[in-house]
């Protein structure tokens, strides 16, 4: 994975117990327009307190990453700790402290140690090259299966221009904003207003739409960097070449969010959970997110069990909830192109042998018709099976 005018790394500091490689280092040429978005969990990271104040000026030359520690919850010694990092990546790079953007993932509580950073940056910044970026993309997976890559190639104003991104999140996933991290990285020659105006129309139609386990992280980061290489008219949000754009951010961003709920923890089915027929979105959304965090039907997507009572009545006790009308015989639900219930009466034993086998696919849908309207929202969503407790259970040993 190359993105013109970025090179990246990945290195062993001993940050991880397993040996793996635990620190990346993505970097750009020179100074370069910048935007992020962070975790909306109060228990804010050190490395998202600091993120948070070095993207204020709108430019960045560079990511460090770690996994292994999450460096939250570790009050002013975690603060400082990511300032150190970004420090020292700083010197040797020789650009302002404020154009690094530090990030870290892993265990919460735990100090990250600085020093073992500083001691490995030599490594990271000779290893840098344009193909490192996959490297990168390993280093900073903590549960996950595989390193999550994604890619689009455009054309803006007769230029081609590169939109890439890598990611982790395999487990704490859930909306506001999915664990993760998020690094998308394109050669487009935009400034940082407009960066932003599209990675939060990205995070809107990605990441901010899938749920693993229904929690949110500490120290959740998705960031944009703009190179320029392409050397395209520059555009804003105005402009037609924005929806070009702003369309491959959101296209690569829902790419890696479709991965982080496949590789979700001991999942073995990625499940687009659909509802229509709602008064308003934020209903239909509310339906889709009970649905999708709600333990009976995700046990019942391990089970591959077509058991529509569940479905119906998590979206039935969720109405309630909502104070929103629920009206069981309008309500049509159907699993791939296989109708278990219509006008709320089940469609009876030969249709359910058909779900059933529909569920044993690794990915598939469930949709609801609610019967109230034309809205409609959609999410992804996994199972949750034995090896979710396994992962968890053991994480910290």
């Amino acid at each position: 994975m190359a993105v013109p005018g970025f090179s990246g790394s990945g290195v062993f500091a001993g940050i991880r117990k397993d040996g793996r490689e635990d620190l990346a280092l993505i970097t750009a040429e020179k100074p370069v327009p910048v935007a992020g978005v962070f975790t909306q969990n109060p228990l804010t990271a050190a490395p998202v307190q600091v993120a948070k104040k070095h993207i204020l000026s709108g430019r960045a030359r560079a990511i460090i990453a770690n996994s292994g520690c999450a460096n939250a919850a570790t009050g002013q010694a975690g603060v400082e700790a990511a300032q150190s990092c970004c420090q020292k990546t700083a010197q040797a790079l020789g650009c302002l402290e404020q154009e690094v953007l530090p990030c870290s993932t892993g265990v919460i509580g735990q100090l990250l140690d600085a020093e073992k950073i500083g001691q490995a940056l030599p490594q990271a910044i000779e290893s840098l090259s344009s193909q490192g970026l996959s490297r990168a993309a390993g280093a900073i997976m903590t549960t996950d299966a595989f390193p999550k890559t994604a890619r689009r190639e455009i054309t803006i104003g007769g230029r081609p221009v590169v939109v890439a991104g890598l990611a982790k999140g395999a487990g704490m996933i859930r909306p506001d904003m999915a664990t993760m991290l998020a690094f998308i990285l394109t050669d487009a020659k935009v400034e940082a207003p407009t960066l932003e105006a599209a990675l939060r129309k990205a995070v809107g139609w990605g990441f901010n739409r899938i749920s693993v386990d229904g929690d949110t992280s500490t120290n959740d980061t998705c960031l944009i960097m703009a190179g320029g290489r392409a050397e395209n008219p520059v555009f804003t949000e105005d402009d037609p070449e924005f929806d070009t754009f702003a369309c491959a951010v959101i296209e690569v961003c829902q790419d890696l969010a479709a991965m982080m709920v496949a590789d979700g923890e001991g999942s073995g089915h990625l499940i687009r959970i659909r509802a229509t027929g709602a008064p308003d979105q934020e209903f239909a959304r509310q339906i889709c997110y009970a649905i999708g965090h709600s333990l009976l039907c995700k046990t019942a997507f391990a089970g591959c069990d077509p058991n529509w009572g569940r479905f119906v009545s998590t979206a039935a006790l969720q109405s309630q909830r909502l104070g929103r009308p629920f009206y069981t015989d309008k309500i049509h639900l159907a699993i791939g192109n296989e109708i278990l219930l219509e006008k709320g009466v089940w469609t009876g034993p030969k249709a359910e042998e058909k779900v059933a086998r529909v569920m044993k696919q690794d990915r598939y849908e469930l949709h609801l018709d609610l019967g109230l309207g034309e809205e409609s929202f959609w999410i992804l969503t996994s199972d949750l099976d034995h090896k979710y407790i396994e992962i968890n259970a053991d994480y910290r040993s």
